[in-house]
């Protein structure tokens, strides 16, 4: 348990289903009641005397502590899934820090503790979560943003938390707010006048200068991420654990001949090979002391829920297509489960 004189005053968030204390401000995390222990803590520290040892890589492990660098923005150190301690750069953008912090630190905080981090976005599809994984650009957020569009709720994007009780696999939600590049944006408003489609209340303004987007305001343009913007989703976040109802791996293909999209469903090795190669920063756990973990929950993940690969063509937009199709392949699912 944490010195509670320690965090006095702190700003007092949830996500990933931890209680978290922060001495940094981080107004993209829900805010939650003060009082309740918290299960983590994110303090400023000083950790230059961790330079030398990054000088030849930008990770060093040391037993239960993971200390991280990114160049020009922070040093980082997480410590046995309880602790992160930050040392910004001199003139470094915090917007950036914060990236980093409730990325890759929590991905690596996340592992401490025994929880899966899926590398994806997850949306709720009849009561539970379905997670959407992918190559870089294969579309996971932009899929994820045509589901908030149809009237769906987002559980997390990029990060994905799922913990393996005995029962299922359950995931716990991160914070209301997407990673979308430029091209999604303007192709998701196209999407408007789309039956599918709930209309948007709001209307918001690129801050790099680009015309008037159907989301809620003035939209972040993120630093180090090429033309990506941070897109808050207050109003379709859904914040309480739900269990993990399937894996949908899309890949986009360079064919201009593929219909729309094409599902493939994937066996319980397929499935477990999903899973394992799109598992957030997957290159670290073997260096962690966390291969026979890893592989072990993988394991029984893929035995409880549904997979599928979905190819789409990459030469054209199929968002709202994917949303029916995938929608389809549910409802299929839930029909065969109910005939038994």
């Amino acid at each position: 348990m944490h010195n509670r004189s320690v965090s006095v005053g702190w700003g007092q968030y949830t996500a990933f289903g931890l209680r978290i204390a922060s001495e940094l401000k981080l107004p993209e995390l829900v805010l939650s009641a003060s009082g309740a222990a918290e299960d983590v803590i994110i303090r400023q520290a000083d950790l230059t005397a961790w330079s030398d040892q990054l000088e030849q890589t930008n990770y060093v492990i040391q037993g239960e502590r993971f200390v991280l660098q990114i160049p020009g923005t922070a040093i980082f150190a997480v410590r046995e899934g309880r602790e992160i301690e930050v040392c910004p750069y001199p003139g470094a953008d915090m917007d950036t820090v914060r990236l980093f912090l409730l990325g890759s630190c929590m991905g690596i905080l996340l592992m401490q503790r025994r929880i899966f981090p899926i590398h994806g976005s997850a949306v709720v599809i009849g009561g539970k979560a379905y997670a959407f994984v992918g190559e870089s650009g294969a579309g996971k957020s932009t899929l994820a943003a045509a589901f908030r569009q149809a009237g769906y709720l987002m559980v997390s994007d990029d990060v994905i938390a799922v913990k393996a009780t005995a029962s299922e696999p359950i995931v716990y939600p991160a914070y209301p707010q997407q990673k979308l590049g430029l091209d999604s944006l303007l192709q998701l408003e196209s999407l408007q006048g789309n039956k599918h489609v709930r209309p948007q209340k709001h209307r918001l303004v690129l801050t790099s200068g680009y015309p008037a987007l159907p989301q809620y305001g003035e939209l972040l343009k993120l630093t180090g991420e090429w033309n990506k913007y941070a897109v808050p989703t207050v109003d379709e976040f859904y914040n309480e654990p739900l269990s993990l109802g399937g894996v949908f791996e899309l890949v986009a293909e360079p064919s201009n001949q593929l219909p729309a999209v094409t599902e493939q469903p994937l066996n319980v090795l397929g499935c477990l090979h999903t899973l394992l190669l799109h598992t957030y920063r997957r290159g670290t756990i073997s260096r962690m002391g966390l291969g026979e973990w890893y592989f072990g929950t993988a394991a029984r993940m893929a035995r409880k829920v549904e997979g599928w690969r979905l190819l789409r063509s990459s030469s054209a937009f199929t968002a709202s297509e994917i949303v029916q199709r995938v929608l389809e392949l549910i409802h299929k699912e839930e029909n065969s489960y109910g005939s038994h």
